[in-house]
């Protein structure tokens, strides 16, 4: 444990938070986030780094070079809000679970409560997936690493990445713009809040982290008519309901513990009118799983279903599938390197093994399809709303615990042979 690099971290551990609040009450969704860029690269400037800016629109970047050579290590942060309404409130004295109202309150007593002080201030949009502290994180770890670079050899290249959310894509976009070259990255490490655990608890998983995202689009095309006459129609919603209802068979088919799916159909469109059997019917939904295998099982097992089932009702069955994301999956050696550096920071009882990757997917999937790394996990209190929820907000307390072991887990790799 180096006590220098924590008491840097506390030294400093007020004013990122600061930061992490400005961010928050000024929430820029994805390709917009302009505002916190600056702010990002004013701060990294004012500690004495050389950011680079507008990478893929809004991305920033800084290298901390310790003089000696060695290998490069990158640490990546989100930067971008989410168009949620923003429903947070100051936790009350008598310790009621966060953000949430009571049920035994009363209609005056909630709206007695307390805004946030740092709330957002635009309608519409929110911080609801604790970016604001990623990246109040990662400007932690670069004070501290830049203050302490005579301690490490190589370089450390930090990277804030703007429209994780929007369309999960803009990890692609950085690559594209060389963020993993000029000097070329040897590994890469991230972190992500996790509401339902113990404040600051560490949670680590070998191979996938997060599950990929595929969305599948199934168009059925079947014969319209007058509501009154079925016998000359073919319903294309009686072929579509039948289509929605073996996603869970199938899901629950395919699933293991150790390769889970989950597939949902989440919009079904047809007909404009009560007397009328449209033409068409449309379903569109979501595919998650943990390896590329089970992602192409599920794809041709739904392709042959709908085939079936809209041919056995008379219609026809375009099915369609675009691939977001890959599932986030961890390399060996990196992810055991998180958690030695965890175990040797926090104790063996503050570390778990993640059983199950998230269901949720990452783009920075991306990264880790080009460079060995690891995507890994720090617990956002046990009565944290999830994110992407209109209660969540980071927790401040698990910001220095995040940036200490960021800082470690980069200084351990390049002293790595």
């Amino acid at each position: 444990m180096n006590e220098a690099l924590k008491k840097t971290i506390l030294q400093h551990a007020a004013h990122f938070t600061t930061i992490r609040r400005r961010i928050h009450a000024n929430p820029e969704l994805g390709f917009a986030e302009f505002n916190t860029a600056k702010l990002v690269a004013d701060e990294l400037e004012q500690m004495g780094l050389s950011p680079i800016k507008h990478i893929a629109g809004t991305g920033v970047t800084a290298l901390i070079d310790s003089g000696v050579p060695g290998k490069i290590v990158a640490l990546r942060a989100e930067m971008d809000a989410l168009p949620i309404d923003e429903q947070t409130y100051e936790q009350t004295s008598d310790a009621e679970e966060r953000n949430k109202p009571r049920d035994d309150q009363t209609d005056e007593q909630i709206n007695e409560r307390k805004e946030l002080p740092y709330r957002s201030t635009i309608k519409g949009r929110m911080h609801a997936c604790g970016h604001d502290g990623h990246t109040a994180t990662l400007h932690a770890v670069a004070k501290t690493l830049f203050e302490h670079r005579t301690q490490f050899c190589g370089k450390v290249k930090l990277i804030f990445q703007p429209a994780e959310e929007a369309c999960q894509l803009d990890a692609r976009a950085m690559i594209e713009a060389g963020v993993l070259d000029n000097p070329t990255v040897d590994a890469i490490f991230a972190y992500h809040n996790h509401p339902g655990f113990q404040a600051g608890m560490v949670l680590n998983r070998f191979r996938a982290a997060l599950s990929g995202n595929t969305n599948v689009l199934i168009t059925i095309v079947g014969k319209g008519g007058h509501a009154a006459t079925p016998e000359h129609n073919i319903d294309p919603i009686l072929a579509g309901a039948a289509i929605a209802q073996t996603f869970p068979v199938i899901n629950q088919q395919l699933s293991s513990a150790d390769d889970p799916v989950v597939m949902r159909i989440t919009e079904f469109n047809s007909g404009v009118s009560r007397n009328v059997v449209p033409d068409i019917a449309r379903l569109a939904g979501t595919i998650r799983t943990a390896s590329l295998a089970q992602r192409e099982r599920a794809k041709q097992r739904i392709h042959t279903m709908a085939q079936g089932i809209a041919h056995a009702h008379g219609a026809s069955a375009k099915i369609e599938f675009i691939d977001y994301v890959p599932p986030t999956v961890n390399t060996e050696q990196e992810t055991a390197l998180v958690f030695t550096t965890a175990r040797r920071l926090f104790g063996e009882n503050n570390v778990q093994i993640k059983l199950h990757p998230a269901r949720a997917s990452e783009d920075f999937a991306f990264y880790l399809e080009k460079i060995p790394g690891c995507y890994f996990f720090v617990g956002n209190g046990v009565d944290s709303p999830s994110c992407h929820s209109s209660a969540y907000d980071f927790n401040d307390k698990i910001l220095p615990v995040a940036a200490e072991l960021l800082c470690h887990v980069a200084m351990d790799y390049l002293a790595s042979v």
